[in-house]
């Protein structure tokens, strides 16, 4: 299913659907991929300053979000600093991941789960780019476990 309009599309994955990818030795399914366009209603400005200000929007993501991680982003950050004058890929992508694996030393039942965050070009495959940014992630550091909630199940 595609929803939105304009500045950005979120595909929600039905069941039948599932993608599995795997992130180190963990099988992970996506749940929910959105997209969106940077650069919609941006009136002016540069690639620099276009960098930095999504350099601190990804920082106030990260320090407000468990359980999420940005693919590249020392390198963004970088950018940013040297001032480039390379635009970003247009297109910010962001999939929710969850998996049947639990810590060890959890007693609960529940599931982990995993943002990720990267951004490409329109022209390429997201489905492709996230196989391929999710595979070296060691899902044990990164996600995050969700108690089972029987009022939502």
């Amino acid at each position: 299913m595609l929803s939105g309009a304009g500045r950005s599309c979120r595909y929600a994955v039905a069941v039948q659907e599932l993608r599995v990818f795997q992130v180190g030795d963990v099988r992970v399914e996506l749940r929910e991929l959105t997209l969106r366009d940077q650069y919609f209603g941006m009136i002016e400005g540069t690639p620099a300053m276009h960098r930095r200000f999504v350099v601190r929007r990804l920082e106030q993501e990260l320090a407000s979000t468990a359980g999420l991680h940005v693919h590249d982003l020392d390198r963004i950050r970088a950018d940013a600093e040297a001032r480039t004058d390379e635009w970003m890929p247009r297109e910010r992508h962001q999939a929710r991941l969850t998996s049947a694996w639990i810590p060890p030393d959890c007693r609960l039942g529940g599931h982990t789960e995993l943002s990720v965050v990267w951004f490409q070009p329109p022209s390429e495959d997201p489905f492709d780019r996230l196989a391929a940014v999710v595979e070296p992630l060691d899902w044990r550091t990164l996600a995050v476990f969700h108690p089972f909630d029987p009022d939502n199940y």
